[in-house]
């Protein structure tokens, strides 16, 4: 048995020109929270390669969760503090980090951001780039926003033999070489 879905005609056509509505519509979002949520989404990215790990620790909701792109196990909050830990103890730089197309959805307190991000980190006089989608979520908590969880993804992007391409295009080469 095949069972096909498609839209009826609804016979109306103001109707049919109308934007859909949703059951839960989503606040306002002014150019002032629109500012905080992209700050605390650099801040949120940078505190891993703080040397005070306060910072992540403030970013960081305790419920957080994280899905990173290529991994089979999520990340939780204790694991990705460990992790900012051991960056900086190497001593990975980071060189650039750039959200071409970002989207925001405000919900009250939780703000859900989808964009595609390029990211350059260097160690030891090499650099490498790593580029893709994320979903992340914030809550606003005592009047500041909290990463509470991302899904991060190569998206529309590649890796093969040692480099990351963008599907249709080359992906940008590195920026320049790693601090030694």
């Amino acid at each position: 048995m095949v069972l096909t879905v498609c839209p009826l005609p609804s016979g109306n056509a103001e109707e049919e020109s109308r934007p859909e509505k949703s059951a839960v519509q989503s606040s306002a979002l002014t150019e002032e929270v629109r500012k905080q949520l992209l700050d605390a989404r650099e801040t949120a990215w940078q505190s891993f390669f703080q040397k005070d790990l306060t910072v992540v620790e403030k970013i960081l909701g305790p419920e957080l969760i994280a899905i990173q792109e290529n991994s089979e196990h999520w990340d939780n909050r204790t694991r990705l503090i460990a992790l900012a830990k051991t960056m900086n103890e190497k001593g990975v730089q980071p060189l650039r980090l750039e959200f071409p197309r970002t989207e925001i959805q405000l919900f009250g307190d939780t703000a859900i951001l989808y964009y595609t991000y390029i990211f350059e980190t260097g160690l030891n006089g090499k650099s490498a780039v790593d580029a893709g989608r994320g979903t992340e979520v914030f809550v606003r908590r005592d009047g500041k926003w909290i990463d509470v969880g991302w899904h991060l993804d190569n998206g529309p992007f590649s890796h093969a033999n040692g480099e990351w391409t963008r599907i249709g295009g080359p992906l940008p080469a590195p920026s320049q070489m790693a601090p030694r």
